[in-house]
């Protein structure tokens, strides 16, 4: 069954947000990578990777579905960041808005009646309950560390043997 241009046009948008997400990971791992936390900007640098395979994922099932992929333009997002903290706190509002463009995407094929598109886009609704929540656990693990050097390493470890 071939994807209404509806459906076409915000699976469009969102591999758009997906690139920007994954672009902004980027350069969240550059700027950690500047700091002594190496594996904060490893989990940063697997995440961009995430981002990417999950743009791909769009852009292969519109092209499953006989759509035509655009490739829109997407914000450059650059960081300059003083603590791993203030990273995570924005990947995770990222993730939030990465989460309500996914909920209009699949709000769109309700009231289209895209079955196909609800299935295929409840991937990414369970994906994304996961991304917030691995932030979110972030932020907390690095509040409660505060400024301890020790716990703030012990987590830079953690988060550098993410695989």
């Amino acid at each position: 069954m071939k994807i209404t241009k509806p459906i076409e046009d915000i699976l469009n948008k969102q591999i758009a947000y997906e690139f920007e997400a994954a672009y902004a990971y980027l350069s969240l791992a550059a700027a950690l990578g500047s700091t002594p936390y190496a594996g904060f900007a490893h989990w940063m640098r697997l995440q961009y990777e995430e981002e990417l395979e999950h743009a791909m994922k769009l852009f292969d099932y519109i092209q499953e579905r006989q759509g035509c992929v655009k490739l829109l333009k997407f914000e450059y997002p650059t960081y300059t960041i003083k603590t791993p903290l203030e990273a995570f706190k924005i990947a995770y509002d990222l993730e939030v808005e990465n989460t309500q463009h996914i909920h209009d995407a699949y709000a769109l094929s309700l009231k289209e009646n895209d079955l196909p598109s609800q299935v295929f886009l409840q991937w990414y609704i369970t994906e994304q309950v996961e991304e917030e929540d691995n932030c979110q656990k972030m932020i907390e693990a690095l509040e409660l560390a505060g400024t301890s050097l020790g716990a703030l390493f012990t987590l830079d470890r953690q988060a550098g043997s993410r695989k």
